[in-house]
C-alpha cells in the first residue's frame, strides 16, 4: 500500500509498505465536542508494529474517538502520532505522559506567526501579541 503525503507538495514522501487490514469502518464518525464529525471510510492498517488509521475525509484528529472507532484502545500505546493542530489536547492530554508538538511544516504551519495573511487586519492575534491593548472595549 502506498500512503501519506498527498495533501500538499511539500509534505515529503509517502509510504510504501505491505500491510495487514486490521478493520474497515465505511462512513465513520469522531466526536468533536458533542458533534460527531463524519470522516469517510476509514481502515485500520498496521504494519512493522505500527497501526495506523487512514480515512477518505480530511478531517482533523479531534478526540480519542479516532482509535475508538477503529477498535485501537490509545491507553495501550507507548506513543501516539496525532493529525491536528490543537483540537485533540483537550482528550489526548488526559491520557498522555507528554505532549509534544511536532511541525509538519506545510501546507499549515505550526506557528500561526507566519501566515500570510491576505485579507485579514494587521492588528489582530497572533500579528500582534495584544490587540486590545490601549483600546475601549
Amino acid at each position: 500500500l502506498r500512503f501519506g503525503a498527498k495533501s500538499a507538495p511539500h509534505t515529503g514522501q509517502p509510504i510504501d509498505a505491505r500491510v495487514q487490514v486490521k478493520k474497515i469502518v465505511p462512513n465513520a464518525e469522531i466526536a468533536f465536542g458533542q458533534s460527531l464529525v463524519p470522516i469517510g471510510d476509514t481502515v485500520h492498517i498496521s504494519f512493522s508494529g505500527i497501526d495506523v488509521v487512514l480515512n477518505t475525509t480530511r478531517a482533523q484528529c479531534f478526540d480519542r474517538s479516532m482509535f475508538d472507532v477503529m477498535g485501537i484502545n490509545p491507553e495501550e500505546k507507548d506513543i501516539l502520532i496525532i493529525k491536528s493542530t490543537n483540537h485533540f489536547y483537550q482528550s489526548f492530554e488526559k491520557i498522555a505522559r507528554e505532549i509534544i508538538y511536532c511541525s509538519a511544516g506545510s501546507p499549515y504551519p505550526n506557528d500561526p506567526t507566519t501566515t500570510k495573511y491576505l485579507k485579514a487586519p494587521q492588528n489582530i492575534w497572533p500579528l500582534v501579541e495584544n490587540p486590545f491593548e490601549n483600546k475601549e472595549i
